[in-house]
């Protein structure tokens, strides 16, 4: 038989909610907050991901999907006219500027204005060149020229096209900002002057030129776009199969006479680096989202079961009066509605301009040099605001199904922990108060498990995220990135992105930071370019490395096949890198098989050999030798040249050394890879990388000191600083440097971010567990107001139920910090310690400053929680509140 009584389930659904205003607040502030906290992520998560994506752009280069690598014109034309080719690009380069030291300067003639646009150029004043003498140039470089960006200033640029020096006069048509993340600026031609340049030049001798020399001067660079970023690499070798051309990538794999198209993937695009994303990773990044999931869920279930609890006894009465299990739900779940429709928005807003402080923190403290920002994403509202919602309905839906199914006689009956409750054991130990309070624990197991729960939950997660803040270490930062206080050398040494191999130090420059006053200790770093043929057993270990894939492969040099069989056959030279050190730097190189002796070492017979440098399937300490080998190594003289091997088409295969000097050495030490402060931040294909004494490499003339080291005491720190600036950008501009200070705040920087985001969350969570574990303790007293009168009738006095309701809160507490100290100690050492192989300078340390900072807290919202609520109760006398019911 059917009711018709929606009007009355409505209005009664609206007064319950009035007289239920405490319950109302806890509930609006819990939706509110698990919005906030999923809206919060996400927009943290997308921020993030698209300034990092943006970041990489500029790194790379450009917004482009792929780029076609030295092809003709005829050959951009026909692949970009590919149908999942969306739009493409093109710029042809001239050169590099020889008149800039300290920046890489390509000077390119763009094909349109969509290419200048794709490489994040946006002039601040000016046009696009046109005019035959038309230049634009960014600030950094007008800086090192010592120009100001001023439209019709006059610019001199200095550079080699097809072997031949060249000098120009540009007028500047327009500037715009330069990007010190870019490892290059773009200095753009016009056209006219392009044709002008080229003369007489085709692109067939641009080609040669470029297989001989590996120059792309004269050749097509060709951007590609996309319909979407999905499966970048597919679509440009499908886009160049279908032109009629083989791809680099199968070029070793098919036997094709077609032309070999070198082609890149711009890394950057966040949806191409998903897909390679390894398990551990997903799993990871899923372990945090469900930890933020349940924390959600936790506190809007156990508000909403608290307060169905709480107002039992009444739905018991409208089932007496004919309301059904479903309009109860109805009833439950329009409350639910109306609350989220207040909670929700607050939060989805909050959330997201939370997200919008943090990110620009975040990017602050990191290497982020974007200009524009945070973009506004509507979507991040509408995943914050569904997923919120989802949490509620979930979480709502066993309490109104408690409410629909609660039988009258039940409902009128109810004291907590009576529904489907098992009678409990008369304890034979007397009616002490704090055993009083510790059974009141297991009246309702699912309330205190929730309260535990939520405790623990806020700590267990902060303890996570202290320790990974906690576990970067900037002493192995610093002494990755410098030696000593300071660091002088060439520009090519000391920028991140060096132009050329000369690593020469100006002499005065050197003899200027020696004399300084307050200078203490300095070392020298020095190397030596060489070849390297293999002995019988090293031949043996590099046809090892190669079949195990651990050797680089492509169509370069030293990389193809028939080139790795010949050195594994000692029939060609492996590049030899050759570093010597000051006694005192060698403690910073790690033996990973044998051990350095510094005495035996001096005598100038034994080598440290560096693990090589491979690819994907890298094992610690692998080499071509085993300490104990002896070894022949060849040093370059003063008669030593560099001479080149053609083919019988006159093509250039490889160059040797002549005229080298040999002796023998004995294999001290395999040791880790050499500190960045410690090389010169080039790596020769297949290459291998030794270490002799000082003394022995000073021998060879070829030998030159890239680096040298300073260590100056603090009060002439300041002074000997702005000598080195000085000298760097007043007298010789090819020199740079590097300091300690520097280095240091760059490391803290990303170290300020990186905990702002993290710690973030966690007062996120940290006030979502302190407002559950409050509404648990204020609701469930005021829920035992019947009982608490009761108690009082028959002789407990106010103090000893205040000490009862102190005693539960300090169990809630105490259960609360075995577990988090047991379970945020293990998860902590679990989680974090797996990143220690995964992030540079970072090693596991644990840390017990969470449970000190927020066991406390708890503590202190217990007492006064359980206090206020207790207060709450006395309001009414004994046999008021014996009377009460709903």
């Amino acid at each position: 038989m059917k009711n018709n009584n929606q009007k009355v389930i409505k209005k009664l659904s609206q007064r319950t909610m009035k007289q239920s205003r405490m319950r109302n607040f806890f509930a609006v502030a819990a939706i509110c907050l698990t919005t906030l906290l999923f809206t919060a992520v996400f927009s943290m998560g997308f921020g993030m991901m698209q300034m990092i994506q943006e970041q990489t752009m500029r790194e790379v280069g450009g917004k482009f999907h792929a780029g076609l690598k030295g092809v003709t014109m005829e050959q951009y034309e026909k692949i970009s006219k590919d149908a999942e080719v969306a739009s493409s690009s093109y710029n042809i380069l001239l050169g590099q500027a020889d008149n800039l030291k300290k920046r890489q300067a390509e000077i390119r003639m763009p094909g349109s204005l969509e290419e200048i646009e794709g490489a994040f150029v946006n002039l601040e004043e000016g046009t696009y060149p046109k005019q035959e003498t038309d230049v634009v140039m960014d600030t950094i470089t007008l800086k090192e020229l010592k120009i100001n960006p001023r439209i019709g200033a006059t610019v001199h640029l200095e550079y080699t096209f097809m072997g031949e020096k060249i000098q120009d006069d540009f007028t500047l048509c327009g500037w715009y900002q330069g990007d010190e993340i870019s490892h290059a600026s773009q200095v753009y031609i016009s056209e006219a002057y392009w044709n002008q340049v080229k003369g007489n030049y085709t692109e067939t001798d641009f080609q040669k030129n470029y297989e001989n020399t590996g120059n792309i001067q004269g050749l097509v660079n060709g951007n590609l776009y996309f319909k979407n970023s999905k499966n970048i690499e597919d679509k440009v070798v499908a886009a160049i199969e279908h032109a009629g051309y083989t791809p680099e990538s199968d070029a070793d794999n098919k036997e094709s006479e077609s032309p070999v198209i070198r082609y890149g993937v711009n890394w950057a695009y966040m949806s191409s680096r998903a897909e390679s994303l390894d398990m551990e990773t997903v799993v990871l990044f899923v372990a945090a989202f469900f930890v933020i999931l349940i924390s959600g869920y936790l506190i809007i279930y156990n508000i909403f079961q608290l307060s169905i609890l709480r107002e039992i006894r009444f739905y018991g009465l409208l089932k007496t009066i004919g309301t059904t299990k479903k309009q109860l739900q109805k009833l439950v779940y329009r409350q639910v509605w109306k609350l989220c429709g207040v909670g929700i928005p607050i939060g989805a807003v909050l959330g997201y301009l939370g997200g919008q402080f943090l990110v620009p923190i975040l990017a602050k403290g990191g290497t982020y040099a974007g200009e524009s920002g945070f973009y506004f994403n509507f979507w991040i509202l509408i995943f914050g605001g569904v997923f919120s919602l989802a949490t509620v309905m979930i979480s709502c839906r066993k309490p109104a199904k408690i409410a629909g199914n609660v039988s009258p006689i039940e409902a009128v009956r109810y004291t907590e922990g009576t529904l489907k409750r098992k009678r409990s054991k008369k304890s034979k130990k007397g009616a002490k108060i704090a055993r009083m309070a510790f059974s009141n624990l297991g009246r309702n197991k699912k309330k205190t498990v929730l309260v535990i729960l939520s405790i623990s939950l806020s700590v267990i997660l902060l303890e996570i995220v202290m320790t990974a803040v906690g576990s970067f270490r900037i002493d192995e930062y610093l002494e990755e990135r410098i030696y000593g206080d300071y660091m002088i050398g060439n520009a090519n040494w000391t920028v991140a992105a060096p132009r050329e191999l000369d690593f020469r130090i100006d002499e005065a420059y050197a003899q200027g930071a020696d004399t300084w006053q307050g200078v203490s200790g300095k070392s020298e770093l020095w190397t030596l370019n060489s070849e390297h043929i293999l002995s019988e057993k090293g031949q043996k270990q590099f046809q090892k490395l190669d079949k195990e894939g651990k050797l680089e492969e492509g169509l370069y040099y030293k990389a193809r096949a028939e080139d790795r069989e010949k050195m594994g056959r000692g029939e060609l030279a492996l590049d030899e890198r050759r570093y010597a050190y000051s006694e005192d730097m060698l403690e910073n190189l790690k033996p990973v098989k044998g051990e350095i002796d510094a005495e035996k070492f001096r005598s100038g017979k034994y080598v440290l050999l560096e693990q090589m440098t491979f690819l994907e399937n890298a094992e610690v300490g692998d080499s071509c030798y085993e300490p104990g080998d002896k070894i022949i190594l060849q040093t370059p003289t003063k008669d030593t040249e560099q001479e080149m091997v053609y083919d019988e088409n006159q093509e250039l295969i490889g160059t040797f050394l002549t005229n080298l000097e040999k002796k023998e050495y004995e294999v001290m030490a395999v040791v880790e890879n050499i500190p960045t402060s410690m090389n010169i931040h080039f790596f020769s294909t297949n290459s291998i990388t030794t270490i002799l004494p000082l003394e022995e490499i000073k021998q060879s003339p070829e030998a030159t000191m890239f680096a040298k080291s300073y260590t100056v005491e603090p009060e002439f720190a300041e002074s000997f600083e702005a000598y080195l600036k000085d000298y760097t950008e007043e007298e010789n501009p090819s020199m740079g440097y590097l300091s300690k200070n520097s280095v240091r705040e760059e490391f803290s920087g990303m170290i300020e971010g990186v905990s702002a985001v993290g710690y973030g969350l966690c007062v996120v969570i940290a006030i979502i567990g302190i407002l559950n574990f409050a509404n648990s303790m204020l609701t469930g007293i005021l829920a035992r107001k019947q009982e608490l009168a009761v108690m009082q009738s028959i002789g407990m006095t106010k103090e000893q139920i205040r000490t009862m309701l102190l005693w539960e809160s300090g169990y809630y507490l105490g259960i609360s910090g075995i577990i988090s100290v047991i379970v945020g100690s293990i998860g902590a050492s679990f989680l974090v310690g797996a990143l220690n192989d995964v992030i540079m300078c970072f090693a596991y340390r644990y840390t017990a400053v969470p449970f000190f900072l927020m066991l406390p807290v708890f503590a202190l919202v217990a007492a006064a929680i359980s206090l206020i609520a207790y207060g709450q109760t006395q309001k009414k006398s004994v046999v008021e509140r014996m009377r009460e019911t709903q």
